[in-house]
């Protein structure tokens, strides 16, 4: 009997443990938990983390994106201050945590702006025309480091085939400015806008062997067979926030300020391949930097994710 009772007790004890060890906080070693990176890592951890913003329709915006939330990843983070040896920021590993809702459930709508919870604005370059100042401006954002969104126009596209596959090639996004760049694009069918569009798609796709998603109608004009022509393509239509009005002239200063006038976190920066917006673009991106935005592309905009989480 004494037996049973003490395997009965054995059995028991046992359970308790495993339960202890599943609810014990896995979160940091155990090894660590009275040093002083362990501490300051902790405090900083619960003091900086961000939660997700979701995907919404806007009734001025319309659909703007959601955007990942962040937080820190202990384990990476903590190995990397152990072998530096104290607690620095500048070692700090961050984590996205994803939102709910997905982009697609929105693509019927416009988008003008990004999410407004994060640093971060976007460049949009259309391109109908203008092949050596698209080629400088290229060499500026190379130089700079950021990645921008160029929509070609169909036509441009099938003469500059080799220009367009280097702009894939150094990590910009590619989309969609319809084929002809048409004056009576307001006026069209919905058959004809599904023309400009899959024309154009089927250019663009074979020159960098990639599906195009994102779709800038010209001169921003659209209506419901637009709309419908480009959701049906399976494309976002990508409108903007600030614009340089550069195709309409002004010093590059005046392009500038255009912008500067328009800035808000999640801004879509239009732009298009002119003398004077060459002359504006570094300057442009630098005052960008100093006032604290980061750059993303148009796709990292919908998808709202924080490039420089894991």
């Amino acid at each position: 009997m004494k037996q049973k009772v003490g395997a009965v007790f054995g059995i028991i004890a046992y359970i308790t443990l495993l339960i202890g060890m599943n609810f014990y906080p896995k979160s940091y070693p155990v090894s660590n938990m009275n040093d002083d990176i362990h501490q300051q890592l902790v405090h900083y951890m619960e003091t900086h983390r961000v939660e997700p913003s979701e995907p919404r329709i806007d009734s001025v915006w319309g659909f703007v994106p959601g955007l990942q939330g962040s937080e820190i990843d202990y384990e990476l983070s903590y190995n990397n201050m152990l072998l530096n040896g104290s607690f620095d920021s500048s070692l700090l590993v961050c984590r996205a945590i994803n939102y709910e809702k997905s982009p697609e459930e929105f693509r019927e709508t416009p988008i003008y702006k990004g999410n407004e919870n994060g640093d971060y604005v976007s460049l949009l370059i259309n391109v109908a025309w203008g092949e050596e100042e698209l080629d400088k401006m290229l060499n500026i954002l190379d130089r700079l480091g950021v990645r921008a969104t160029f929509f070609f126009e169909g036509r441009y596209a099938e003469n500059h085939k080799n220009q367009v596959q280097k702009i894939h090639e150094d990590g910009h996004v590619i989309g969609n400015h319809s084929y002809s760049h048409p004056s009576r694009w307001g006026s069209f069918t919905y058959e004809q806008y599904v023309d400009e569009i899959k024309k154009t798609n089927d250019v663009l796709k074979s020159i960098i062997n990639e599906p195009i998603t994102y779709f800038a109608p010209p001169a921003g004009e659209f209506n419901d067979r637009t709309l419908k022509a480009a959701y049906d393509q399976g494309m976002y239509s990508i409108m903007w926030t600030a614009d340089t009005i550069d195709w309409k002239g002004g010093t590059a200063d005046v392009l500038i300020n255009r912008v500067m006038k328009k800035l808000q976190p999640g801004a879509l920066i239009l732009m298009h391949p002119k003398p004077e917006t060459v002359i504006a673009l570094e300057p442009m991106i630098n005052q960008l930097k100093e006032k604290g935005y980061e750059f993303k592309t148009i796709d990292e905009i919908v998808e709202g994710t924080r490039p420089e989480c894991r």
